[in-house]
């Protein structure tokens, strides 16, 4: 049984600009029963109630992840992890490792290769991968989960071949006479991924639960779960009954079925839409690609592709009838978009659902690339900007070859600044397992955008400490409808707390990627505590 009090002592950082500091801060019943001094809130405490010392630590509003995939993420222990492959051998090698402990015949996957690392940049081929594992299917997804690179026999359980059409949305690389090279971009996937057998409810479950301790461990107290199929919604829901979630989940809506579908699944959530620690609100729709894989929609051809403006994957027709029927629904549109010419369409398209959209708090997701005269429209629709830092710190060694060194799209790539100067709310994330779900990486990468090889990318383009903590914080908590509960602390709000060694305010810059997590605190109860393992 969880004590009712639980006092937190020490330097605590509120974000609240009424009162941006405290001595300490007393958690009753999940929410903040004082905040001020140790003397006035251990008076207030129960007898014997338990201390939490901060010492040379910090405490401040829990950190909250505003954009990543859960069920990916618990999911990656069972799979091929590429990250960090230095070539295309390497990445295959590790396939036909896994290989040799599986049974012939059943799938390989994995996820994580980026071929911007390999020498060349050159994309692989599903020659490379038949001759690495000859007797297994293989699908390896790319690093930003818009890609992936099978092999034949991937090739033939899909039965996709010379003759089979691009699907809508979608492309099939394929070789100078037409036969397809292993590469698919996009809802080409799907092609693949709908013979693949699916995980059983206790499997999405343990899934779930992997991931979202490992976001605990990282002092995260929350997260926007962006896109979730009606299986791994049904299984948080299991859990939430069960109250069995150590965070709480803000889980969108997977937008990519057809209207029909999606618009059965909008009625049914809309009746029961929280469920102990899960809410469900927002639907995630997609506009185009990624910029790694040469599927973001841009409005110009790519420096490094000419021919290639990226890919819409859907028309824009079908786009704006599941916008309106997000919105007729009550429910919050989250709309991917990452070129500057699927971030235009969406702005205008919002623009064009006009007050109800607007009422809603429509979120653009990733919000990658925007040409300076769409800045305008963003403030106009009041669309939250939904972006991750550590994408401009891992992506900024290549992105001038996409967009064209000195081009006006590139002076308004992951320009976090100039959004938030236009007026938007910045909500923090970091898309996992795309990239590491660490939110200190987001907070360095937030003020310094340096690169892993030291380069600094664009830094005009920083925000402050102060404003990246905020988006991680204040902001994810605007765009979850929740800044009346969460998002800085007060009395009387959720006790939602990220607990470090060091003060988060007081290191350099340098140390923020180091930082201890030593507890991580959600309405009251202890979900992470560095040294203690917890089921």
């Amino acid at each position: 049984m969880r004590p009712s009090d639980l006092l937190v002592a020490g330097t605590i950082h509120t974000l609240d600009p009424a009162r941006p500091l405290a001595g300490a801060a007393l958690l009753r019943d999940g929410r903040i029963a004082c905040l001020g001094s140790e003397a006035e809130c251990a008076a207030r405490a129960t007898p014997g109630a338990p201390r939490l010392a901060l010492g040379a630590g910090c405490a401040i509003p829990g950190l909250v992840d505003a954009h990543g995939h859960v069920f990916w993420l618990g999911r990656a222990a069972l799979e091929v992890s590429c990250a960090g492959a230095a070539s295309a051998e390497a990445c295959a090698a590790l396939a036909a490792e896994r290989a040799r402990s599986t049974p012939a015949g059943r799938w390989i996957r994995g996820r994580g290769w980026d071929q911007n690392r390999w020498p060349g940049a050159a994309f692989p081929d599903a020659e490379l991968l038949s001759r690495a594992v000859p007797g297994h299917p293989v699908f390896l997804t790319r690093v930003d989960g818009h890609m992936a690179w099978v092999n034949g026999a991937a090739l033939e359980a899909a039965g996709i071949g010379a003759g089979t059409a691009d699907p809508p949305g979608g492309r099939i690389a394929r070789d100078a006479a037409g036969r397809p090279t292993g590469l698919l971009v996009d809802t080409a996937m799907d092609l693949v991924l709908r013979t693949l057998p699916r995980p059983a409810p206790a499997e999405r479950e343990e899934a779930l639960l992997a991931g979202l301790r490992a976001l605990a461990s990282l002092g995260l107290t929350g997260v926007h779960d962006a896109g979730c199929e009606p299986d791994v919604l049904d299984a948080y829901r299991r859990l939430a009954a069960a109250d069995r979630l150590p965070l709480r989940v803000y889980a969108m809506i997977d937008g990519t079925v057809p209207l029909p579908e999606l618009e059965r699944a909008l009625a049914a959530w809309r009746e029961t839409p929280e469920v102990g620690l899960l809410e469900v609100r927002a639907v995630k729709l997609y506009a185009d690609g990624a910029l790694g894989s040469r599927g973001a929609a841009l409005l110009d051809d790519y420096a490094d592709d000419p021919g290639n403006r990226g890919l819409l994957l859907e028309p824009l027709e079908a786009l704006r009838a599941k916008l309106v029927a997000v919105v007729r629904a009550g429910f919050q549109p989250a709309i991917h978009a990452i070129g500057d010419r699927a971030n235009r369409e969406v702005l205008h398209a919002l623009r064009e659902a006009g007050e109800a959209a607007r009422a809603l708090r429509p979120r653009i997701e990733h919000l990658q690339i925007l040409q300076a005269s769409d800045l305008p429209v963003l403030a106009a629709t009041g669309a939250i900007a939904s972006m991750q830092p550590v994408h401009a710190t891992s992506d900024g060694p290549w992105v001038a070859a996409r967009l064209g060194a000195g081009t006006s799209r590139l002076a308004g790539a992951y320009a976090w600044r100039s959004v938030s100067r236009a007026g938007a709310v910045l909500a923090f994330g970091s898309d996992f397992p795309v990239e590491a779900p660490d939110p200190r990486a987001g907070l360095h990468a937030a003020e310094t955008r340096r690169t892993a090889d030291g380069t600094l990318f664009q830094p005009e383009e920083a925000v402050s400490r102060l404003e990246a903590l905020r988006a991680f914080t204040a902001g994810a908590a605007y765009a979850a409808f929740a800044e009346g509960r969460r998002g800085t602390l007060r009395e009387g709000l959720d006790a939602d707390l990220t607990l470090f060694g060091e003060d988060v305010l007081a290191v350099p810059p340098e140390a923020l990627p180091h930082l201890t997590v030593t507890h991580t605190i959600v309405g009251g109860r202890i979900a992470f505590e560095r040294g203690v393992a917890r089921r």
